[in-house]
């Protein structure tokens, strides 16, 4: 399976809006450049899966629900999925 970093970067930025915080305020929390932050919420860098993990405690959120867009052990799990369809 080969990843999607434009939907990882998507999923990234929608769990930093609800963080509230600015690219700025994450990128300095990761130790990167925010043009760094910038290119991989628009997918246009492949980040690391230390990094992804490093967002993902920041950002108090599953590795899953990044990779995959669903959290697993959640009682809605593919909720919005089915919805969807």
């Amino acid at each position: 399976m080969a990843l999607d970093y434009s939907i990882i970067g998507e999923r990234l930025k929608k769990a930093r809006l609800a963080k509230n915080l600015t690219q700025e305020q994450l990128a300095e929390k990761l130790d990167v450049s925010v043009a760094f932050l910038s290119r991989a919420e628009r997918g246009d860098v492949k980040i690391n899966l230390s990094r992804i993990t490093q967002l993902c405690d920041i950002l108090d959120i599953s590795i899953s629900s990044i990779l995959t867009g669903t959290v697993s052990n959640s009682k809605d799990y593919l909720t919005e999925d089915f919805s969807n369809l």
